[in-house]
C-alpha cells in the first residue's frame, strides 16, 4: 500500500474552475416601443405637403436631366438630383430616429485618394451608387403614397376621438346659443334606448377614451411601419 502523500501544484485549483461569464458583457439593451404620440401625430399630418414637395422635386429633376442629356447641364443635374434624394433620405431617416429616440449609429469617415485630385464632374460620378440611386427612388415614392395613407388614418382616428369626448360640449353650446339639437336623430333615438341626457354624455366620453386608445395604437403602429419602410432599426450595428 503506498502512504506517501501526493500534492497538487500550486494553480492547479485555479486552472480548474470553469470561468464564469459575467452578465453586464453581453447585456441586451432595452427597446423604447413608446414614442411620444403627440409627435408622431403631428409628423404624420406634416409630412403629407413635405413628401408631395419631395416627389415633385424628384420627378421634376429627373425629368429635366434627361430632357437636358444632350447638352452638358443635363449630366450634372442628374447627379444633383441623385444627391438631393440621397440627403432626402437620410434627413428622414434622422427625422425617425429623434422621434422614436433611437440613438445615431456611429459612421465611420472615410476618404477617398481619388476623389482628392478629380474634378466637380469627376467627383459627382465617384459618389455616385446606382444601387443606393434606386433605392432611393423607391423609398420616397413610396413614401408619397404612404403619407397620403398614414395622413388620412390619423386625422380620422384623431377626429373620431376628440369628436365623442367634446360631443356633450357641443352639445350643450349648440343647445344653447342655436337652440338645435345634434343629439335628436342619435343612436339611442335610432334603437329606440330609452337613457337620460347624462347618461348618453357619459357613454360618449367613455367611447372617445376607448376611440382614443385606439388611435394611441394605431398611430405607434403607423409609426413602427413608417420606421421599417425607411430602413431604421432599433440596433443599428449595420448601416443600410
Amino acid at each position: 500500500m503506498n502512504d506517501k502523500l501526493y500534492t497538487m501544484p500550486i494553480g492547479a485549483v485555479d486552472s480548474m474552475q470553469i470561468p464564469v461569464e459575467s452578465k453586464s458583457q453581453s447585456k441586451p439593451g432595452k427597446r423604447r416601443s413608446s414614442p411620444k404620440t403627440y409627435r408622431s401625430m403631428l409628423y404624420f399630418i406634416i409630412s403629407l405637403p413635405i413628401t408631395i414637395v419631395y416627389f415633385v422635386f424628384m420627378v421634376t429633376g429627373l425629368a429635366l436631366s434627361i430632357a437636358l442629356t444632350p447638352i452638358f447641364i443635363g449630366i450634372p443635374l442628374f447627379f444633383a438630383v441623385a444627391k438631393g434624394l440621397d440627403y432626402i433620405v437620410k434627413f428622414e431617416q434622422e427625422l425617425v430616429r429623434s422621434l422614436l429616440d433611437i440613438p445615431r449609429p456611429s459612421e465611420e469617415r472615410r476618404t477617398d485618394m481619388k476623389q482628392e485630385g478629380a474634378g466637380f464632374l469627376q467627383r459627382m460620378k465617384l459618389g455616385f451608387d446606382g444601387a443606393k440611386f434606386a433605392r432611393n427612388i423607391m423609398l420616397i415614392m413610396g413614401r408619397f403614397v404612404s403619407s397620403i395613407i398614414f395622413f388620412s388614418l390619423t386625422i380620422t382616428v384623431v377626429a373620431a376621438a376628440l369628436g365623442l369626448i367634446t360631443l356633450p360640449v357641443l352639445h350643450q353650446i349648440f343647445l344653447q346659443t342655436m337652440d338645435l339639437n345634434i343629439l335628436e336623430n342619435s343612436v339611442f333615438a335610432l334603437f329606440n334606448i330609452d337613457w337620460t341626457l347624462s347618461q348618453q354624455y357619459i357613454s360618449y366620453v367613455v367611447a372617445g377614451l376607448i376611440v382614443s386608445v385606439i388611435a394611441t395604437w394605431v398611430i405607434k403602429s403607423l409609426m413602427d411601419v413608417q420606421r421599417r419602410m425607411l430602413f431604421v432599426s432599433y440596433e443599428e450595428e449595420r448601416q443600410y
